[in-house]
């Protein structure tokens, strides 16, 4: 590939080819000097590591390599130089062996990543042309010698925290995180962070706080940039503002740290829709339903059951206990209820009976659909993955809202559950831990002979399970 080369280049012969192997090294060092391969009768010699992050904004070039020039073959034509990379990328280069910053930095990012604390060598090798500019004949080309260099990009901490508003302008508040997924922030530079909207409606102002500045330094924080949708480091700015937006629940954040780029989004959904009927004799709304997107469907499992004779019914509350009328969600204000649920008079039936039931309730679209689980099963390789295996059932502990099974044959090599002898429902790993599964999870791999597993959420946030 050749990258932004002269017009009317005509290679009079091929490219020399590069023999030496790629070198990444993983701490910057300085090329030994001095360091010079021949380039007909001159020569071009190395520089020391090239850091573009210490570069002067304003610098266009950065010298990449000494040339003392050949003796040109004809000399009515000025000479000029090429630089190629890789063996495979070519750029313009002047006489004193200078290429373009802009040049460097996508080549490094392009082949290495951005981390700045990576200094990458190079083979290069340089060539010299004469022509008029109409017709360019190659007269000389070097050996491979190496560039050190290391890309521009901002020191990206491992976590940033929000100081603003909603904190009272709090630095030494961790309550806020800004995270990416774990993973080298150069490689998955976007950062994420959820808050809360505040409940007055008003704006929220901040600032995000590295976790080296938690404590009282502001030096470090990220502020907002002249453009919208920008940042900056260093608080060379001022507050990021989010504008408030109607009925919003949440704001989710996302700032890529690279691009300097951020933007943020309202969740007008709660995290949980609420449970209470019968079951509990109408007392205790703490099985619950978790929002699975951000259009307002809330799923999980719920058990109905009628200790005392009330009947199989029930309502959801969108604010655990509120028994006002925004918050109810009940025959009368969801429109369409399907599979084992039906409409009563104001409550909600379970028409299957007794029992649990996989629920998907949607409060933007005021929809309800429920299956009852007749069978919870275990599936994995140790089974051939048969999700009907009689002998992997689990039993409903009614007194304890779980399903238990002893004498588990589950292995290392990864298994699930699954509900009613098929997959449409089944739970795995969320996050690779027991504490948190998900529908159409992961594989989980601990094993054990008794497991035990909570779906409705009435003692945790999340459906999880033990195995011992």
């Amino acid at each position: 590939m050749t990258k932004k080369i002269f017009l009317g280049i005509a290679f009079a012969a091929s490219m020399a080819a590069c023999t030496e192997d790629f070198k990444d090294w993983s701490q910057p060092q300085v090329v030994p000097q001095p360091a010079t391969v021949s380039f007909a009768d001159g020569s071009v010699a190395t520089v020391s590591t090239i850091s573009l992050n210490a570069l002067d904004e304003a610098q266009e070039a950065v010298q990449v390599c000494q040339i003392t020039a050949p003796t040109a073959s004809n000399a009515a034509y000025a000479p000029f130089y090429t630089v190629t990379l890789g063996g495979t990328d070519t750029y313009n280069l002047d006489n004193e062996g200078r290429m373009n910053v802009s040049d460097l930095q996508s080549y490094l990012v392009a082949n290495y990543g951005s981390n700045p604390n990576v200094s990458h060598a190079i083979d290069a090798f340089v060539e010299m042309w004469i022509g008029d500019g109409a017709t360019n004949v190659k007269t000389a080309t070097s050996g491979v010698f190496q560039i050190v260099a290391s890309p521009k990009a901002p020191y990206i901490e491992a976590a940033y925290y929000l100081t603003g508003s909603i904190n009272g302008w709090d630095n030494t508040d961790m309550t806020y995180q800004l995270t990416n997924d774990g993973t080298d922030p150069y490689e998955n530079p976007t950062y994420t962070c959820r808050i809360n909207a505040p409940e007055d409606g008003s704006n929220v102002e901040f600032k995000m706080t590295p976790a080296s500045g938690i404590g009282g330094d502001w030096s470090g924080c990220l502020a907002a940039g002249e453009e919208e949708g920008k940042f900056v480091y260093n608080n060379a700015g001022g507050n990021l503002v989010i504008e408030a937006v109607e009925g919003a629940v949440f704001y989710d954040l996302t700032f890529n740290m690279i691009e300097l780029t951020w933007s943020y989004a309202a969740v007008k959904f709660d995290p949980f829709v609420y449970f209470i009927g019968a079951t509990d004799g109408w007392a205790t709304p703490d099985q619950k339903l978790a929002l699975a997107d951000e259009d307002g469907t809330y799923t999980g499992y719920i058990y109905v059951a009628d200790p005392n004779g009330w009947g199989l019914e029930f309502k959801f509350q969108k604010i655990a206990g509120d028994w006002g009328e925004n918050s109810q969600l009940n025959s009368n204000n969801l429109t369409e209820i399907t599979g084992d649920f039906e409409k009563g008079d104001d409550n909600i039936k379970a028409a299957a009976g007794e029992g649990v039931y996989y629920v998907t309730l949607n409060v933007a679209t005021n929809t309800l659909q429920a299956v009852k689980i007749t069978n919870m099963n275990l599936v994995g390789d140790f089974n051939g993955w048969n999700a009907a295996d009689d002998t992997q059932q689990m039993t409903w502990d009614a007194e304890n809202f779980c399903y238990v099974i002893t004498g588990a044959g589950v292995t290392a090599n990864g298994w699930k559950f699954t509900a009613n002898n098929a997959w449409d429902i089944n739970l795995g790993y969320a996050e690779g831990s027991l504490t948190d599964l998900a529908a159409n999870g992961a594989n989980i791999s601990e094993t054990g002979s008794t497991i035990k597993l909570y779906p409705t959420r009435k003692t945790s946030d999340k459906i999880y399970c033990t195995v011992e």
